[in-house]
């Protein structure tokens, strides 16, 4: 028997999800007065990285991760671009010098690549598991041998190495009355 899925709870989740962090990223950005706007981009992108491990965490929890792995590559994707353009054009807002600039990209991309890397090695991990997965469909989708051929086959009372048969009589020779 099949459970019942619902469809629609995963999609009413991620909105809500998607509003609280609209919520979240206005704050901070409202919240910090206008010469620190810079500084409350560099959060918004820290905070959308953050809900990216939660929302990749989340995918544990369900039977169908597409919502939760959804908005975890969205906050992965949106919390490096913010990042990058924001220091990027940090020489823009008069908080940064080149020098401070080029050291908060290295280590914005240093991230990122590590990022990648763990995504690289986890998807071949996915995959390893699904291959495995092959021969164990095909084991569960053979029928179960009966109690009665497991127990002749395993049965004591049929050696294992039985005796070759003896060799046939030679024929008689043609006789004559």
């Amino acid at each position: 028997m099949q459970p019942v899925r619902d469809k629609w709870s995963g999609a009413v989740l991620t909105v809500l999800f998607l509003v609280i962090a609209a919520l979240v990223f206005a704050a901070i950005y409202v919240t910090l007065p206008g010469t620190s706007h810079f500084y409350a981009l560099l959060a918004i992108g820290i905070v959308a990285l953050v809900f990216s491990l939660g929302s990749y965490m989340a995918e544990a929890a369900s039977r169908e991760p597409t919502a939760q792995r959804s908005l975890a590559w969205g906050f992965f994707g949106m919390g490096y671009a913010v990042l990058l353009l924001t220091i990027g054009l940090g020489p823009y807002y008069g908080v940064l010098s080149a020098v401070w600039q080029l050291w908060g990209l290295v280590i914005v991309v240093a991230t990122l690549f590590v990022s990648v890397f763990l995504v690289a090695w986890r998807g071949r991990a996915v995959r390893a598991t699904a291959n495995q997965q092959i021969p164990r469909a095909a084991w569960r989708n053979e029928p179960a041998p009966s109690a009665f051929s497991y127990a002749a086959a395993k049965s004591p009372s049929v050696p294992t190495t039985a005796p070759p048969p003896p060799p046939a009589a030679p024929p008689s020779p043609p006789g004559s009355p």
